[in-house]
């Protein structure tokens, strides 16, 4: 067995850090994304259809059964890999970010999807200027600082071609989303004060497919870095629910 884990915007693999050692797995992988603390390949276009296809490519190379974990875009890409490809994947958990056509991008989203808006906002993201975005949003200092050293020119392009790419991603890929119920089993993991999407838009994600619902009281946006604990405990009980332990 090996668990998959995809991070979201604006992290990296090290997301994982306080996570990872507590998982009961003999394989973990965690995945960087292209242009989050590592290059593009070849001819990349950082879109939501490109890092689509890319997790699809990366998922196909690692031998299964696959249990995937996933936080934030991570999550958006994981479910839509689901409605297309749920042969990939053994089991799901994943949050941080809603799957309803009727959610409303947060503002920050909605100046980077903003041509020109965008990018002088990027010009002005000074790592103090992040690290004081992320604390707000849940993420402990120490951890914030890791983050925002890392948010450099490519991976502030990146932002910007996915967020542009994906301001309509909930209309065109929620409904999708029904198809899913009850098909692979799943777990969506939320904090309760996540400025970003009220703990609703997680039952939501769990009424659409079947999926169990865990949200941690007291968290903000980042579970898997503000509660590894309760999160590791929550993914074990799961799997031992779905017979998959």
């Amino acid at each position: 067995m090996t668990t998959v884990l995809i991070h979201g915007v604006p992290d990296t693999a090290r997301v994982w850090n306080r996570l990872l050692p507590l998982l009961p797995d003999e394989h973990v992988v965690a995945l960087d994304l292209p242009g989050f603390g590592c290059g593009w390949p070849a001819g990349f276009e950082p879109t939501k259809e490109r890092y689509l296809a890319w997790i699809i490519d990366a998922l196909e190379a690692i031998p299964g059964p696959l249990d995937v974990v996933a936080h934030d875009w991570g999550s958006i890409l994981m479910l839509r890999v689901l409605t297309l490809r749920p042969d990939l994947i053994r089991s799901w958990a994943g949050g941080g970010a809603p799957f309803s056509a009727d959610y409303a991008w947060h503002p920050t989203a909605r100046l980077w999807q903003t041509p020109g808006a965008g990018e002088k906002a990027m010009d002005r993201l000074t790592p103090d200027i992040a690290v004081d975005m992320l604390r707000r949003a849940g993420l402990p200092e120490t951890d914030a600082r890791v983050t925002a050293a890392n948010i450099d020119p490519r991976m502030k392009e990146s932002i910007l071609g996915l967020y542009r790419s994906g301001r309509d991603v909930f209309a065109t890929w929620g409904p999708e989303l029904a198809g899913l119920r009850d098909r692979v089993p799943g777990l969506v993991l939320w904090g309760e004060t996540d400025p970003y999407a009220e703990p609703r838009f997680a039952e939501r994600i769990g009424e659409a497919t079947g999926a169990r619902v865990a949200c941690f009281e007291g968290c903000g946006h980042w579970w898997q870095v503000e509660r590894p604990e309760e999160t590791a405990a929550a993914i074990v009980s799961f799997r031992q629910a779905a017979g998959l332990s």
